[in-house]
């Protein structure tokens, strides 16, 4: 099957024969009923329509040669005629030179009367009174003269462009293929461009103006039009639309109804292209989703569930008083519900955050409950009964094994107090949290301290208790060994080894003193420190650095 017959013509039918065939068959082959009827159409037209301007091409060049050997033959004849016919004398030759033969006056092309009259309607001519000229040229059977004439304003007065393109398109059915004006080729494109530029400003400043109503009703004008129902002008005009709305700002409704307009379903793989652009919509509208399910679960009454907490406590803005006041009915699940929601707002959906009340969505965490792990207590046990076995060494007249055993033993003690004063102090603590949240942050440098992860009272009332112990044993070289040994476990992060996660969750007694929890950096100054009060202790009983007071003689 060729082309020729697809489209039920000649082989020799010319551009406008094959164009309006095309308009005619398209009516039958529509896209969207017969997608493959429309193809194959689709392909028969561009095939034919190179064929014909090939041979329209070929022709004009043929005719070209013609008319140069029929000008080099008629001047032959020419030379050969005035050779032949030389003047009898010179008289009549200085008679021909003295009064010479004028040459006949020019005559103005012919200019049909439709013509004169479709020029006098267009003097004056704009966008207000050009349905008017029409109606006009149509009574006065100049109409195909006006049209023409119309094209060719177009791009004498380009203000007037796209005010004619855009009226021509809609009812002169200009830029489509059953259009009653040939034009070329870069016509159809220059217009084409400048109308799609016009409409994606005039859509795009509704939209920045936040006029959704507008952008939809002239979007459906403009979508309505012959010619952007065109298979190829339709897909660069949804393409337009695709990158409007990517630069814009937009409610997820009016989303919809673009998507209703031109049948976009991303289920069904029905999208205009470039694939990343639309992938980046469909992420938008699952952001202004979650977003308005957010807001509608932060205006709800139901605090009973734990979604619906965690989003008022981010979603409300609130003083800290009232923060605290929501926070301590929340138990385990309240939590998980804020720890996921500032999860999905921080990384899935972080221009979501400046929407919120609070630049920090993990602001909650300053009021998370702190309970002080079984590693810690362990730790605390081996330091204080290594603090004790130093304090004892120069007096120590008992066996190895029960001078290492007493001071294990007599360490139990200041832990098994310091847990129950511990247990009183968090529940006293909690009551004046916001008075100690506010206290830290003005006198810990944020650097230091990120999420307020450690409070001034808190923590440090429990940390000077630890001192006070260390200093009272070891003096003052026992307090430098206590702080250095926590300073450079906070700043040098390198650890000397790895600790299976699964046997340290099963066995925690057992891992709290392992060596991968420390840094070779606090390893190596414990055992100086230890080295150098030992030396203190046996060579220099009297050394002032390992008292904390001073003695009284």
């Amino acid at each position: 099957m060729t082309c020729w017959s697809v489209l039920q013509l000649d082989d020799d039918a010319d551009e406008r024969s094959i164009k309006r065939s095309y308009a005619r068959l398209l009516r039958v082959h529509r896209p969207d009923d017969d997608p493959e009827g429309f193809q194959r159409l689709r392909e028969a037209y561009e095939h034919a329509l190179s064929v014909a301007r090939w041979q329209a091409e070929l022709e004009r060049d043929l005719e070209d040669q013609k008319v140069e050997v029929v000008g080099r033959i008629d001047d032959l004849q020419w030379t050969s005629a005035e050779r032949q016919h030389e003047p009898l004398d010179d008289t009549t030759a200085v008679a021909e030179r003295v009064h010479p033969v004028e040459p006949a006056p020019f005559k103005a092309p012919q200019v049909s009367p439709a013509e004169l009259t479709a020029r006098g309607l267009l003097d004056g001519l704009s966008a207000e009174n050009l349905p008017q000229r029409w109606e006009q040229a149509q009574a006065q059977d100049c109409a195909e003269a006006f049209e023409r004439l119309l094209l060719q304003l177009c791009f004498d007065h380009p203000s007037l462009l796209v005010s004619i393109a855009g009226w021509a398109a809609q009812q002169l059915e200009w830029l489509t293929p059953w259009q009653n004006l040939v034009m070329s080729d870069w016509q159809q494109e220059m217009l084409a461009s400048s109308l799609l530029r016009d409409y994606r400003q005039t859509l795009h400043g509704f939209l920045a103006a936040k006029q959704e109503r507008e952008f939809i009703n002239q979007l459906k004008d403009y979508s309505d039009q012959p010619w952007l129902k065109v298979f190829d002008q339709r897909q660069q005009w949804q393409q337009i639309i695709l990158d409007v709305l990517h630069d814009t700002e937009w409610s997820l409704p009016l989303f919809d109804r673009v998507s209703q307009l031109f049948g976009w379903d991303d289920n069904k793989g029905i999208h205009p292209q470039p694939e990343a652009t639309w992938q980046a919509l469909i992420e938008r509208c699952n952001q202004e989703a979650f977003y308005q399910n957010l807001v509608t679960k932060a205006e709800s009454d139901r605090l009973f569930a734990a979604d619906v907490q965690a989003a008022h406590l981010l979603m409300n803005p609130m003083w800290p008083e009232q923060q605290k006041r929501m926070i301590d009915g929340f138990g385990i699940n309240e939590w998980q519900a804020c720890q996921d929601l500032a999860q999905t707002l921080k990384w899935r959906y972080p221009e979501l955050q400046s929407r919120t009340p609070y630049a920090d969505v993990f602001f909650w965490r300053r009021f998370l409950p702190r309970p002080i792990a079984a590693e810690t207590w362990i730790r605390v046990w081996a330091g204080i009964a290594l603090a004790l076995w130093l304090f004892y060494v120069p007096i120590n007249q008992y066996s190895v094994g029960f001078s290492i055993a007493l001071p294990m033993l007599m360490a139990c003690v200041p832990v098994w107090f310091g847990r129950f004063a511990l247990s009183w102090w968090v529940l006293i603590s909690a009551h004046f949290i916001v008075q100690d949240l506010w206290f830290t942050e003005r006198i810990i440098p944020k650097r230091w301290n990120p999420n307020t992860h450690w409070l001034l009272l808190r923590h440090g009332l429990p940390q000077a208790a630890l001192l006070l112990v260390f200093g009272l044993l070891l003096g003052w070289l026992g307090v430098g060994t206590y702080i250095g040994v926590i300073l450079l476990g906070l700043y040098h992060k390198r650890r000397i080894g790895r600790l299976d996660q699964d046997f340290r969750a099963r066995h925690p007694w057992l891992t709290a003193l392992h060596w991968a929890h420390f840094s070779p950096l606090q390893v190596l100054f414990l055992l100086v420190m230890v080295g150098v009060f030992l030396a203190c202790q046996i060579h220099y009983p009297g050394f002032p650095l390992t008292r904390l007071l001073p003695s009284p003689g």
